[in-house]
């Protein structure tokens, strides 16, 4: 983070192409938006990059914190990973359902709200108009790129940003790299001018406005590990562990563990993002991890919601659960209900 990049990677000159057929692309999309919503605030929380910069944990937060704060709503994703196009209504044990609309169900289960899954975004917005009137606030998963859905209010998670000096003053400016297939990026800093809030992962303190003048929101992910049934856990002195992940960044997983487990994992297993776990693989990774001799196994909130109907007895599992702490300022749950309010 903070650091610019300034080639344009793998590819050269076609990197360079990419970037922009890319960009053209996304913007085409982006026109064909809806005139205006009608009905639910809509608020789309997105990023630059290809998976992996904790969109989820941020949705759950700010799901929650307008919740806490007297406003109804529910949550628009695509479900990836799931068979199902959807639109439907989803629960925590539908195995059919993608496996994070499982786990944000799962978190705002108490502050009914609901979440939807569709992979048509305008057919999620029709069930939740037509089937549940009222919600004042809508939010929409991994949005930045989806068109044919207007929005209120457009939020991107920067993965990488500098700050510069400019004869108006300092502005942080957002960076990218190569695009996809060239790099793993979906396109490239000049989307970012289609927000109106930056988020960045960050423990700095007050930051600049952006190139754009969008606000800037600060958060850092707390690793918080519980039991399987959801109690606080602490790790026994001198206990072996393994880790277990399929998502799309495993090695920022693991680094987040770093510190806090006695001593560092003798086994990482690393499955693909938003893996298809079922009890032969289930089967496979136990019996990995007790050859390794392992005490237990850290796996993430997202994997264990797949793995708990099929995990054994033995070894014992441990679930690490990523919750956010917004930074200095203004926390985004309060900006987004300012707007809601004006």
């Amino acid at each position: 983070r903070g650091a610019m990049v300034s080639d344009p990677g793998p590819g050269g000159l076609p990197a360079k192409w990419a970037a922009r057929l890319a960009d053209r692309f996304v913007s085409r999309r982006i026109a064909a938006r809806a005139s205006g919503p009608d009905g639910p605030f809509v608020v789309s929380v997105g990023n630059l990059a290809l998976g992996g910069t904790g969109k989820t944990p941020v949705v759950i937060s700010l799901a929650r914190g307008l919740a806490e704060a007297g406003y109804s709503g529910a949550v628009l994703t695509r479900g990836y990973g799931s068979r199902l196009k959807g639109p439907l209504a989803v629960v925590p044990d539908n195995a059919l359902a993608g496996d994070e609309a499982r786990l944000m169900a799962a978190a705002l289960a108490d502050r009914d709200w609901l979440v939807v899954q569709a992979q048509e975004r305008w057919r999620g917005l029709a069930m939740v108009s037509e089937k549940s009137p009222g919600r004042q606030v809508l939010i929409l998963e991994d949005g930045h790129q989806t068109a044919g859905i207007a929005r209120d209010l457009d939020i991107v998670l920067l993965d990488a940003w500098v700050v510069e000096n400019a004869s108006e003053g300092t502005r942080l400016k957002p960076v990218t790299g190569p695009v996809f297939p060239f790099g793993p990026w979906r396109e490239s800093a000049r989307g970012a001018a289609r927000a109106q809030v930056l988020l960045l992962e960050t423990d700095a303190g007050e930051l600049p406005p952006g190139t754009d003048g969008q606000e800037v929101v600060t958060f850092q992910r707390r690793l918080t590990l519980r039991t399987p049934v959801g109690d606080l856990w602490e790790c026994p002195a001198g206990a072996t562990s393994g880790v277990l992940s399929g998502i799309a960044r495993p090695e920022s997983f693991e680094n987040t563990l770093a510190g806090t487990l006695d001593q560092d994992p003798v086994l990482a297993i690393r499955c693909g993002d938003h893996a298809d776990y079922g009890p032969r693989l289930v089967r496979e990774i136990a019996r990995a991890a007790r050859e390794s001799q392992v005490d237990f196994v850290v796996t993430t909130a997202k994997d264990w919601i797949k793995l708990a109907p099929f995990w054994p007895s033995d070894p014992a599992v441990v679930v690490a659960d990523l919750e956010i702490r917004w930074g200095q300022g203004k926390t985004l749950p309060e900006l987004v209900g300012a707007r809601l309010d004006s």
